[in-house]
């Protein structure tokens, strides 16, 4: 089963901490992400795959009547990837948060000062809520100069990191990411297509060709050669053993 990334939006450390605890709570494995302004969180959400989001609807407490959790809401369902993503809304505000919740098609929304029986109820139903639309699933993004890039996954045969660059060899070219490990990429791919064969390389297994697990190779379908790792062998067969 895929771990479920979910992202916070919460100005309120205390609220947030508590979110976060009882998400943790309802699905220990789950990827928690938590920005305290809109700006933050739209960095997350194109740079992850986010299955649920938490957003508070006043994420500045010195603006009268702000309202920038909305805003930030109607951003995410303008994106085809998160037209179908489960939102819940979190206000103090019980009549602007069913306006939005109509409007913007939100999953639910939690009421502050927060009923911690209720929020785990609301948070762990969101997390099983199917998703209808996984189009924009194929694409993964990462950033490099300050500019936001998107790789196609369907595309990626395999990737190495060294030397604190990530190489992404895909059918047609490769890409260079700086910065970037494989584990932190893994965490961004969230697939069970993805397989570490060692410590510092990834490979996508439907594009694998043949593996002679005695002589520890593995050949792809691109013509590449890809030595598999002495301490990483067993959990390698077994994990493509697993999802074969």
């Amino acid at each position: 089963m895929m771990k479920k990334n979910v992202l916070i939006v919460e100005d309120n450390r205390t609220c947030m901490d508590a979110l976060a605890g009882l998400t943790r709570e309802c699905d220990p494995s789950s990827v928690i992400y938590c920005a305290s302004d809109a700006g933050m969180a739209y960095k997350y959400a194109m740079e992850n795959r986010i299955d649920l989001f938490l957003v508070d609807i006043m994420l500045d407490s010195r603006v009268k009547n702000d309202v920038s959790g909305i805003v930030f809401v109607d951003k995410m369902r303008q994106l085809e990837r998160y037209k179908f993503v489960p939102i819940v809304l979190v206000t103090a505000l019980e009549d602007q948060a069913m306006v939005a919740f109509h409007k913007l098609h939100c999953y639910g929304y939690i009421e502050k000062p927060i009923d911690f029986d209720r929020v785990r109820k609301t948070i762990r139903e969101a997390l099983q809520y199917p998703i209808m639309d996984k189009r924009e699933d194929q694409y993964v993004y990462y950033r490099k100069d300050g500019i936001l890039y998107s790789i196609d996954t369907e595309q990626i045969v395999y990737m190495e990191s060294y030397m604190r660059t990530l190489t992404v060899y895909l059918l047609d070219e490769k890409i260079e990411i700086p910065y970037m490990t494989c584990n932190a990429m893994l965490e961004k791919l969230n697939s069970e297509e993805f397989i570490q064969y060692s410590r510092s390389g990834v490979l996508n297994r439907k594009y694998i060709d043949y593996i002679d697990d005695a002589n520890r190779y593995i050949r792809m379908k691109n013509g590449a050669v890809l030595e598999l790792g002495l301490i990483i062998k067993k959990k390698f067969i077994q994990e493509l053993n697993y999802g074969s």
